[in-house]
């Protein structure tokens, strides 16, 4: 046991010492000396200038806001002028484009008198604390620190020098960074975890350990080989990344000012809030935010969690598929197919959905689940939950999506179930748990849903169907110069299941024409289920299902199918049914086993390489240092009308007031305080924040009215006159949210210790 222990230590020293001995001493640091002075250092007429400038484009975007919302015409306009989504730390124009965090700046400068030195950030201004510093006179390196709250972009210096005084250079780090680099320490972590397995299971000398031991250097590489793109530079763009992106940064800057779990992501739309949590499950988004908290760039965050979304999907495939077929060949056959299967692959790299990608871990443990409640042990019906849960906690559509598989299956086995109704009675009890483990995010999706934001993006689906020949496309890549209405998505967006799996099917079903009634084993029986499910999900997506005929059904119909978007997401539910199904058609032979893993290995290294060296062509969108805006494009879940473009950062309006003040301004997350003055005439006060039900207003303690104002921020009615009024603003959630949260960890729990108990019978 010591000599274990010891190995498993010096496993783990040895990677701290690596983190620290490859650890940049400079790593978040920038100095500008010489010309390149110019780069961060402004006069305070100069910072003004630039200031005026950016406050005149914003009111002009906000006048044409208005007349946009007056037209019905939101949501017509493309967002932002085309500005960059990411940019490089040290800006091509002016300053510094940095994320939250505290930083060190130090000044070396000779003066014959003090004078004062000033972070500017162009509208951006309330998003710096503590970014002023007055020099007193002399020759001096004086360094200062200013806590920086949200994204800044050509983050500068202004000041005026005295005559005869002299800035020889500015540093700006980032605090507490060289001292060992949390990058490193990330993937440290994750290879720590992955080789302390591998490690643990050497151990065991025994042919089922020499298995074991097999089996889990298969899946890590083929989780490796799907992460190649993660191997790179940095991370390279995808349709939905930067929503992504936004919500991670969303729920660690809640938890950073106190909110567990995240309700509205207080930093996103230049801390305007989104109420994205409401609406959007983000249980395992917990992680990357996490990461970020611990001072892991947001790079390295995304790249540590596609990795384990790589990993977490080989290894529950295998694990489902080895239950189901009873072979540990087959189930690495099963596991290569899906986890390097176009969709799956495209859906993490091309589409960049995390959330679809977070459900499609759990979609080859369903299909073990359903089969084990509907056919063999109905007392397994724990795993059902299992799935269920991950599904809905990753991704709405593909819940729902996974229940109509279930009815479907359910229906197949319509007489099984009324020959054996404890099967029923099993189903009950997983779709019960299952609420129970969901409910943190359930009961507030259900709250909300009814009112009047817009919740969803609702586009015609027949302009978006599959043609039936594209899932024999063997090369998927991305296509960037074609126009949208000109994408072939099966080339360009890779929807489909891979050549792989098509082949596979193919033999399967030669199998089956060949042997006839000869296969008749129970794994026969439940592939052709599988092959038959998943081909009417593939025919589902193509014109062969009426899409514009339901698409132009009367309302609410018509949104259902409308909101799907687009048809080829079938094509991610029919993947691991039709995945097993061609590991059968590859392998049902045990003779055939080890050229059928041979030629899985072959035709997924080729297909999914090919796939994966297309996007790590393109220059990466997001690196260690890049500055990452929180102005997204979604429209949905703000309330209609909603102008994100027209959003000024830090502003505070006092409507039918001739002069007011504002004194002390802070906002931690949703928490926004400040001190007030306006001598007379104040009718109304609007603030920086979009209205959501649940905020809370008080002026000097007295509760304050709130409703919608201009384009839809908090307006306050209810506020006096006078000087001196400290404003208080949070948001405070329904008391059966924080209840929703207590239920959950109780499902949690049952669910814990009903899979413990189900390990214990089976030993």
């Amino acid at each position: 046991m010591r000599k274990k222990v010891l190995s498993v230590a010096a496993l783990w020293l040895a990677l701290v010492v690596l983190v620290f001995a490859y650890t940049d001493q400079n790593e978040y640091t920038w100095r500008f000396e010489g010309e390149a002075l110019s780069q961060m250092l402004l006069t305070e007429d100069e910072a003004q200038r630039i200031e005026n400038e950016a406050q005149a484009l914003m009111d002009i975007e906000k006048a044409e806001a208005l007349v946009r919302s007056e037209n019905g015409e939101w949501g017509k306009k493309d967002m932002y002028a085309g500005a960059p989504k990411t940019r490089n730390a040290v800006d091509d124009e002016l300053g510094l484009n940095l994320m939250w965090g505290r930083y060190d700046v130090v000044v070396s400068y000779a003066s014959p008198e003090p004078f004062t030195i000033r972070a500017v950030s162009a509208l951006r201004a309330s998003f710096i604390e503590d970014g002023e510093e007055t020099l007193e006179a002399g020759e001096h390196d004086v360094m200062f620190c200013m806590n920086v709250t949200d994204a800044c972009q050509q983050l500068a210096f202004a000041c005026d020098l005295p005559v005869g005084a002299q800035i020889d250079g500015i540093m700006v780090k980032k605090a507490e960074s060289g001292m060992f680099d949390r990058d490193l320490a990330a993937y440290a972590a994750l290879l720590g975890g992955v080789l302390t397995v591998l490690l643990a299971l050497s151990w065991d000398r025994s042919d089922e350990g020499r298995l074991r031991r097999r089996d889990a250097l298969c899946v890590v590489l083929i989780a490796l080989f799907a992460s190649m793109p993660l191997l790179f530079k940095g991370i390279y763009d995808g349709h939905d990344l930067f929503f992504h992106l936004n919500r991670i940064e969303g729920i660690a800057a809640g938890l950073r000012e106190g909110q567990f779990p995240v309700r509205i992501h207080s930093s996103t739309l230049l801390g305007y809030g989104y109420a994205a949590p409401q609406f959007y499950p983000e249980f395992f988004l917990y992680l990357p935010a996490v990461l970020r908290n611990l001072g892991v760039s947001l790079a390295a965050s995304v790249r540590v969690f596609e990795l384990l979304i790589n990993l977490a999907a080989a290894s529950v495939c295998y694990a489902s598929a080895k239950r189901l077929f009873g072979s540990r060949r087959i189930a690495l056959g099963a596991s290569a197919l899906y986890t390097l299967c176009s969709y799956r692959i495209s859906n993490l790299y091309v589409r960049a959905t995390i959330g679809e990608s977070l459900a499609m871990i759990f979609f080859p443990l369903l299909i073990l689940a359903v089969y084990e409640v509907l056919v063999r042990d109905e007392k397994k019906w724990p795993l059902l939950t299992v799935a269920m849960t991950g599904i809905f906690l990753s991704h709405l559509l593909s819940t729902l999506f996974a229940a109509l598989m279930c009815v479907l299956s359910a229906l197949i086995c319509i007489k099984r179930l009324i020959r054996e109704p404890r099967r029923i009675f099993a189903c009950v009890k997983a779709a019960a748990l299952t609420a129970l483990c969901s409910a943190v995010f359930l009961v507030p999706f259900l709250n909300s849903i009814g009112g009047l934001i817009s919740t969803s993006v609702a586009i015609t689906a027949s302009d978006h169907v599959m043609r039936p020949g594209a899932y024999f496309v063997g090369f998927p890549g991305q296509a960037g110069d074609l126009p949208y209405e000109a994408l072939d998505f099966a080339y360009t967006v890779g929807v489909v299941p891979g050549l792989a799996i098509m082949l596979g099917c193919m033999i399967l079903l030669v199998r089956m024409y060949a042997q006839g009634k000869e296969l008749a084993a129970p794994q026969d029986r439940l592939c052709r289920v599988l092959l038959a499910l998943g081909a009417l999900l593939l025919l589902g997506a193509t014109e062969l299902f009426p899409w514009a005929w339901a698409c132009n059904l009367p309302t609410p119909y018509s949104t259902f199918f409308m909101q799907i978007q687009y048809p080829w997401r079938l094509v991610g539910v029919a993947a691991p049914m039709l995945a097993f199904a061609a590991a059968w058609g590859f392998m049902r032979e045990e003779k055939h086993r080890t050229a059928g893993l041979c030629a899985i290995a072959m035709l997924c290294t080729v297909f999914a390489g090919y796939s994966m060296q297309v996007i790590v062509q393109d220059v990466p969108l997001l690196e260690k240092e890049s500055f990452c805006d929180t102005r997204i494009e979604q429209f949905e879940y703000t309330f209609p009308g909603t102008e994100k473009s027209a959003l000024e950062p830090g502003e505070i309006v006092a409507h039918q007031a001739p002069e007011y003040a504002v004194r002390n301004y802070q906002k931690r997350g949703t928490k926004l305080s400040f001190d007030l003055d306006v001598p007379q005439g104040l009718a109304m006060l609007e603030l920086p924040l979009l209205y959501y039900p649940g905020y809370r207003v008080t002026d000097n303690g007295n509760e304050c009215r709130t409703l919608l104002g201009t384009n839809n921020v908090i307006r306050v009615l209810s506020i006096q006159e006078g000087m001196g009024r400290h404003i208080e603003v949070w948001f405070d959630e329904p008391l059966a949210w924080t209840v929703s949260v207590y239920v959950s960890a109780a499902g949690f729990a049952l669910l814990g210790a009903l899979l413990l108990s189900s390990r214990r019978r089976r030993a």
